[in-house]
């Protein structure tokens, strides 16, 4: 048995099957109205089997609705009629109706042997269409094969055919299984076509769910298109700037799913939220968060994580977007906030308070983190020097100084007597002042 890796029908296409609403294919716009052309009940099948490939092809799971859509203004509805038009390629129809064709034999003759007639249908799938499925099957793909299920000449009746996607075969010496995905069998992984490939000369039996499977081809035609992958920022709820350089902040983020496909976290490539401006970019601790759980179309993923400031003061820009890992980024970028990152403040006092000038006294700087208001060690520094660490007592005799001040008047320099400067640092935050205040008593020179 070999069969695509990774594929299955129940997994890995439509959870629906191809019995849709009356709904035009195209509506073209009229000043008299619009001109509906088509029917989506007359089925979609091949558009139901090339959008399994193209998600199979991105590594993107199927929506998980279990009834077709009901509008044409449905993205799923839209994507397959899309895809069901492209599956009627030139080609395909120009063979369906050569394979449809009541006077073409079953078998080989003495003129197509030669090249003379067209080859009869046994040689078409035996020598055309098998060899193109096995190539598809064993390089990893599934591959779209039609079904010719009706001999007339009669151009209506190409409705009648269908066309289904071979995940897999066995060969047992010249007996041949086609595993398939048919739309008209949706959640089923056990349908086949079975066939002897030991004489295509001679008109070759079909077996299948199918009464009156004369044929099948394989289609040429297929060109993988990535499914729509449609993202919309519904809201974002972000911390006020300023931002304390180096904390950490709460951050929600609602992206609804518009496309096709269903949002996941797990596989080598699943959905996320990804960090843009720049792009991949960790400035906030993070470049990427998963998605909670399977997102369908139509559903939102509510997206709540922590994000850190960076440890150095300037202005950083925050916006994100969905990605889905090694494909593609897709849809809204979230609205980008432009955050100014501060070194974080610093509370400090001290005991006992005010400070007496001229005398010995101990002493108590209490710094806390402003936010937190929990202890933090800093260094406490009186007029530029380190003199004691914050939340300790220390003896300290605190008295005027001298500085020299220019005088524009006499133009001279004269000395002027101010209070004492006392301030705290600590690795990470902003430098602090601290009120000493001074008793009027005791305002003594130095």
């Amino acid at each position: 048995m070999t069969f695509v890796p990774g594929f299955l029908p129940s997994v890995s296409a439509f959870k629906f099957g191809n019995s849709w609403p009356h709904l035009p294919l195209i509506t073209i716009p009229t000043p008299f109205g619009p001109i509906n052309i088509g029917d989506t009940a007359m089925g979609v099948c091949g558009g139901m089997a090339y959008v399994a490939r193209d998600l199979f092809e991105s590594r993107a799971l199927p929506p998980t609705q279990i009834t077709p859509p009901d509008n044409t203004g449905d993205p799923i509805c839209q994507f397959t009629v899309a895809r069901f038009l492209d599956s009627l390629s030139p080609g395909a129809v120009t063979t369906y109706y050569a394979l449809m064709d009541p006077a073409l034999p079953d078998h080989e003759t003495d003129l197509s042997k030669i090249g003379l007639a067209p080859h009869g249908r046994a040689w078409v799938m035996i020598n055309d269409a098998w060899p193109k499925i096995r190539a598809d099957i064993d390089s990893g793909h599934p591959s779209p094969i039609g079904l010719v299920l009706i001999k007339s000449l009669n151009p209506i009746d190409l409705g009648q055919n269908h066309v289904v996607l071979v995940f897999g075969y066995d060969l047992i010496g010249t007996d041949l299984t086609l595993h398939i995905y048919d739309c008209n069998r949706p959640l089923r992984d056990d349908r086949t076509i079975r066939l002897s490939i030991a004489d295509p000369d001679h008109t070759t039996a079909v077996q299948s769910d199918y009464a009156g499977l004369n044929c099948f081809f394989h289609l040429d035609g297929y060109r993988a298109v990535a499914p729509w992958q449609r993202a919309v920022c519904v809201s974002q709820s972000v911390p006020s700037s300023p931002l304390a350089a180096g904390r950490s902040y709460p951050v929600t983020i609602t992206m609804r799913n518009t496309g096709i496909t269903t949002w996941t976290f797990a596989g080598s490539n699943p959905q996320r939220l990804g960090s843009q401006d720049p792009q991949d970019n960790t400035v906030w601790g993070l470049s990427r968060v998963n998605v909670p759980q399977l997102v369908p179309p139509t559903a939102s993923a509510i997206f709540n994580f922590n994000i850190t400031a960076p440890t150095t003061p300037g202005t950083r820009p925050f916006q994100w977007r969905m990605v889905q890992e090694g494909i593609t980024w897709f849809g809204d970028f979230t609205p980008e906030v432009d955050y100014a990152v501060q070194l974080p403040l610093l509370a400090a006092s001290i005991q006992p308070y005010p400070v007496v000038l001229g005398q010995s006294r101990s002493y108590t700087v209490q710094v806390q983190d402003a936010v937190s208001h929990q202890p933090v060690n800093a260094a406490v520094l009186v007029n530029g020097v380190a003199v004691a660490q914050s939340n300790v007592p220390f003896a300290y005799t605190f008295v005027m100084r001298n500085i020299r001040v220019f005088d524009p008047e006499t133009r001279t320099w004269i000395l002027e007597q101010v209070p004492p400067t006392v301030a705290v640092t600590a690795p990470g935050y902003a430098s602090a002042t601290v009120n000493i205040g001074i008793a009027a008593e005791v305002l003594i020179a130095a």
